[in-house]
């Protein structure tokens, strides 16, 4: 291909390939006993063979200067670790490109900023094949105005705060519109799609074969606490934006149901000591001290605990021990009332975990899919500069944090690349 053009996200090179997935069985039919208007529709389960299931699409956006060509201007500095970006429910790695009103999304923030950026599609959703073995539900465009784009005020604490939606936030306006359009059905069984979510992960970071942040965003967390019991060595930090939680209990919109019973995720995670069994962990309520903060289920830390089974004994998290977080949560959000919990569960855990709420730092009303929404520029330079401090400058210790467990996975097919501007199951989406 000819030269690159300049585009105002810069120029940049565009690969994309799938990783993770498995070859399943498929059973053959015998001649002649096929129902024939089955048959009609797929003639091709009649040769048997295999199915692939599981696998992901992966798009990778690189700064042409990380391969020695500069910018107008001077060029951008090189970051010395690639960016995975890991969307929510319902949602597919469009959510990173740009926004529904047709502004630059994180992907080309972080790309400007010298990023190489992978975004990926996990497995049933968006461009990586669905399982049409699973149950999948839908978003309906109530719910969708009533946690992410239009939250009646009083729904929880800080929902009259929401003030960055583009446009109205309802049915008929042309933002909500072409957002609702780029919604996708999300597979009901959530344990499956935990397993399935990080098997895909890893094997991008597999791929990558380098130490990679990732950024994960609401359904998307889990998979990336999973990741690090399969390759932490391959992952130098972890940005949470507004995580499944809270932990052990799902307060918004779940009313206090029991939830994701390993703490962030609903099948088992490395503790240490190990954890057999969820009865092993010794969970105690703390009552919130704080107007419109909910209650915490956390470990008992009590060493005197009559418990009969860990004695007040408090798990770490393996394999999350030597990879810096960060939580991050938007002033209006549904999360506002509880991600503190999921906060300081990891922190009990042993995880250096920072914590980032957006008003802090003066960054107001935003809600759930802040991505998408009218700052979403100044909090991608937010958590740049948590990138540049907490991350970048401590790329020394890096040695340290490799070798912490053993990893799998396998490399990416299919590899295209092209230079060119982009323009009866429990369902969770916390």
């Amino acid at each position: 291909m000819s030269s690159p053009h300049v585009f105002p996200d810069g120029p940049y090179r565009r690969n994309y390939f799938f990783v993770g997935g498995e070859y399943v069985p498929e059973e053959e039919e015998e001649e002649g006993n096929s129902n024939s208007n089955a048959d009609k529709k797929d003639k091709s389960r009649k040769y048997g063979g295999y199915v692939m299931k599981g696998q992901a699409y992966v798009e990778c956006l690189s700064p042409v200067e990380v391969e020695g060509v500069h910018r107008r201007g001077g060029g951008r500095r090189r970051r010395p670790f690639p960016l995975v970006l890991i969307h929510g429910a319902g949602q597919s790695g469009l959510n990173w490109l740009h926004t529904p009103d047709n502004r630059p999304g994180w992907a080309s923030y972080f790309l400007a900023r010298g990023f190489t950026v992978y975004i990926m599609d996990t497995p049933s959703r968006g461009r990586s094949v669905p399982d049409f073995g699973q149950n999948h539900t839908t978003f309906t465009t109530g719910f969708v105005e009533a946690w992410f784009t239009a939250p009646s005020p009083g729904k929880w604490a800080q929902a009259g705060k929401h003030s960055q939606w583009p446009g109205t936030g309802q049915r008929g306006d042309p933002v909500f519109d072409a957002f609702y359009a780029s919604t996708y059905p999300s597979v009901t069984d959530i344990a499956a799609y935990q397993s399935s979510q990080a098997s895909a992960i890893a094997a991008l970071l597999h791929h990558i074969a380098t130490p990679a942040i990732l950024l994960t965003h609401s359904q998307g967390s889990p998979g990336g606490w999973l990741a690090a019991d399969i390759c932490p060595e391959l992952i130098c930090a972890i940005i949470a934006v507004e995580p499944n939680g809270p932990p052990f209990a799902g307060v918004h919109p779940h009313n206090g149901a029991a939830a994701r019973a390993w703490g962030l995720t609903d099948i088992p995670i490395a503790y240490s000591p190990p954890v057999t069994n969820v009865d092993e962990l010794d969970l105690v309520t703390i009552p919130s001290t704080e107007p419109g903060r909910d209650d915490m289920v956390l470990q008992r830390q009590d060493a005197g605990s009559s418990t009969p089974r860990n004695g007040g004994v408090v798990r770490r998290l393996k394999n999350l021990q030597h990879i810096p977080v960060l939580v991050e949560v938007g002033e209006a959000s549904y999360h506002a009332p509880y991600d503190h919990a999921t906060v300081a569960y990891l922190r009990q855990a042993g995880v250096e975990c920072d914590f980032i709420r957006l008003e802090d730092r003066g960054i107001l009303g935003n809600g759930h899919m802040q991505m998408l929404e009218l700052n979403n520029l100044e909090i991608a330079a937010v958590l740049e500069g948590w990138i540049s401090t907490r991350v970048e400058g401590e790329g020394q210790n890096q040695g340290e944090r490799q070798g912490q467990g053993e990893g799998r996975g396998e490399r990416g097919r299919g590899v295209q690349s092209v230079v060119m501007n982009g323009g009866d199951e429990s369902f969770s989406f916390d």
